[in-house]
């Protein structure tokens, strides 16, 4: 599927995507980031937050993400961006052409490519493979970039979030404790990074 496209084809596929998909111009792991936050900050949970999970193909986070963006272009195309590319005025008769082409000759070869990933990577990391989703990409794309089971759980279960307290707990830690969380915890997980973060203010407090 990769092997057709070329720099400037996957620039633009990319670039189109950016909108209608969770994934950045560049891979970068946001549970990475915030433990790696805790960790200079001197405090390490017992459960951890980022994980490097095992995925399809032996592929590296950012190899897949690539996949899994032009996945979603082929995929969708026809929902979301068969209209943008035509009405593309940066783009020639014959640009938009290889970019209709490059759909017609691979889109077929994505067809329930994400159930299939889902099950592979939840049988080569134990971990993910009691997580309950209602969606496979729920689960792909949380382990593409390396969010920890209870997040990729509670994330999925969009039914029972709840969104108000999501919103607070995005506020303390930003207020309170300068963190800018780009992610969502689940519950559990929240509340222990809290608490581990009041401790060590109020350790450092009696320091002074």
């Amino acid at each position: 599927m990769n092997k057709t496209l070329d720099k400037s084809l996957w620039s633009y596929i990319k670039k189109m995507t950016l909108y209608y998909t969770p994934f950045g111009d560049r891979w970068y792991s946001s549970a990475k980031n915030l433990e790696s936050e805790l960790r200079a900050r001197g405090i390490v949970l017992q459960q951890k937050l980022y994980y490097e999970y095992k995925l399809p193909n032996g592929d590296k986070p950012n190899e897949f993400m690539k996949k899994l963006i032009i996945e979603s272009f082929l995929n969708d195309f026809y929902l979301f961006y068969a209209r943008r590319v035509l009405k593309d005025k940066s783009l020639g008769f014959f640009g938009k052409l290889k970019v209709f082409m490059y759909v017609w000759h691979n889109r077929r070869k994505v067809k329930n490519l994400l159930k299939q990933y889902e099950q592979e990577i939840r049988k080569i990391n134990p971990e993910l493979s009691k997580v309950k989703i209602d969606t496979s990409s729920s689960l792909v794309y949380g382990a593409t970039f390396g969010f920890a089971p209870q997040e990729i759980e509670y994330f999925a279960d969009v039914k029972n979030r709840d969104m108000i307290a999501e919103a607070k707990i995005r506020e303390i830690l930003e207020k309170q404790f300068g963190i800018k969380l780009t992610y969502i915890l689940a519950p559990k997980t929240a509340k222990s990074i809290i608490i581990a973060l009041k401790q060590k203010l109020k350790y450092n407090t009696k320091e002074k």
